[in-house]
């Protein structure tokens, strides 16, 4: 079997393939495979140089899932094909699998596999359902079933989707979601004095207990709960460090008047999207991210590999990073109420709070990167194979 092909990539965002795949391509390209990514725009203030062995193939902007913009990057998607011609197309998130549903019905003749990875499905997050929940659910479902493999990276995610698609077709990812680089988060690449000029520099008090939101101000992250609760807490001695930015696409979940309140709070620290998050992840004391839809939080990932403790919540993907009464806090429900309590626990208990810090430093391993990598590289080939009617090769194993 030839172990090469050609790999089209689709994510709703370049930022997205520099955040989480570029590790991937690099090592299918070092196995004589080749690459090509298509991507709608990148982020806002997230642009980055694009290496120069890949190619990018430009998609309308579809990130926020309306039908019109998802149809016409579909169809645009369906002529990238046409013309790139790749052995495998895998689509990732939601907007990117829908995209390539679509792509597949327009024009999918040709051989070859069609992959999609759903990083949380909605089916299956904690919270109410809205209108737009019901119609994000079964645009999914119908994307889901013009795939040839469905990739989840948890385990309610695959019960779902084998509900209604054969078993066979369904992956579960096995290593810790998308991981994260341990190397880029380790806590020692910062030294005591790094700690102390960062918050000095971002006019943090050097005894104040700083705790951290990373990631997209949305409110099925969890950002309102975040802010409502910190609030709540009254914690005189405690700072918030938002590392994030806006996402157009999603509600942060705050009224105007909140938002306002926010920007003028002087216990509440705003740096905005940084390009490098581990500085200040590495001068927190707690991770924050009461979110309900996640595949695989890497925001609490790289949190605990730097030994910061997580207060999460017991919702699909949260409950399988952090482990409760460990490395973290784990809450019955995105509540500012439960945030509140937490935040104030751990404040007026440094000994189990550095207990929990430890625990999380010793426990990293789980979420190398690495891992992520070689097992894609593994389905890759198993979708090689299946390309070209060979036998799944044993060292890949059974899928799960």
């Amino acid at each position: 079997m030839d172990r090469g092909g050609r790999l089209l990539l689709v994510v709703p965002s370049g930022t997205s393939f520099h955040t989480f795949f570029r590790g991937v391509a690099a090592a299918w390209a070092g196995s004589g495979g080749q690459v090509a990514v298509a991507a709608g725009p990148d982020l806002p203030g997230h642009a980055a140089e694009w290496p120069e062995e890949i190619e990018r193939f430009s998609l309308p902007a579809f990130r926020g899932g309306s039908p019109l913009t998802t149809w016409a990057a579909g169809r645009r998607l369906a002529a990238v094909v046409t013309r790139w011609n790749p052995s495998i197309v895998h689509a990732h998130f939601a907007a990117g699998v829908v995209a390539a549903g679509i792509a597949r019905m327009i024009g999918g003749t040709g051989r070859r596999r069609w992959m999609g990875t759903f990083h949380g499905l909605h089916t299956t997050a904690a919270g109410p359902w809205s209108i737009r929940s019901h119609m994000a659910a079964a645009a999914e479902a119908w994307s889901a079933r013009r795939m040839d493999t469905v990739c989840v990276l948890n385990p309610e995610d695959a019960a779902s989707l084998r509900s209604y698609l054969p078993a066979e077709r369904v992956h579960v990812v096995a290593s810790c979601g998308v991981g994260c680089d341990l190397d880029a988060f380790d806590s020692g690449r910062f030294s005591a004095q790094a700690r102390t000029d960062l918050r000095a520099r971002l006019g943090i008090p050097q005894d104040a207990l700083v705790i951290a939101y990373v990631g997209r101000r949305t409110a099925f992250k969890g950002f309102d709960v975040a802010v409502r609760g910190f609030i709540r807490a009254g914690l005189d001695s405690a700072v918030l460090l938002l590392v994030g930015s806006q996402d157009d696409a999603h509600a942060s979940g705050l009224t105007a008047a909140e938002q306002e309140a926010v920007a003028s709070n002087p216990r509440i620290v705003d740096v905005g999207w940084q390009s490098d998050v581990a500085p200040f992840l590495a001068a927190a004391d707690i991770g924050l991210l009461p979110s309900v839809r996640e595949g695989m939080p890497v925001a609490a990932m790289e949190s605990l590999a730097l030994g910061v403790p997580v207060v999460t919540v017991d919702a699909r993907g949260c409950r399988d990073v952090v482990r409760a009464g460990l490395d973290g806090v784990v809450l019955t429900a995105a509540k500012s109420e439960a945030v509140a309590d937490a935040l104030g626990a751990l404040a007026n208990n440094p000994v189990r709070l550095r207990a929990m810090a430890h625990a999380a430093v010793a426990g990293r391993a789980r979420f190398d990167r690495q891992r992520y990598v070689a097992e894609e590289t593994k389905l890759y080939l198993r979708e090689m194979a299946a390309l070209h009617g060979c036998s799944t090769p044993r060292s890949m194993g059974a899928d799960g």
